[in-house]
């Protein structure tokens, strides 16, 4: 993949995410990603992004000023399903 900044490489990788919502943040951490080898802009594949926003959405306004989350795990949650 080519960055959309700079036309640099994307690769693989995993990075923590950090979304303000009426005073509160949400911290999610291990959220896969692909991130820019020469200027770290880093972009999400489209159903990370619904998950992100999911984990946004069900994070209760009353949680706390930052909340803490980790990404969903795909593994985790198929061995957690059987």
């Amino acid at each position: 993949m080519i960055c959309p900044h700079c036309e640099g490489l994307l690769k693989k990788d995993i990075t923590n995410n950090v979304t303000p919502r009426d005073g509160q943040f949400i911290v999610i951490y291990g959220v896969p990603c692909y991130k820019c080898v020469d200027g770290g802009t880093v972009a999400y594949a489209a159903d990370v992004v619904q998950k992100l926003e999911k984990l946004v959405v069900e994070t209760p306004k009353t949680a706390g000023k930052v909340v803490m989350l980790d990404y969903p795990d795909p593994e985790k949650e198929a061995k957690n399903g059987q």
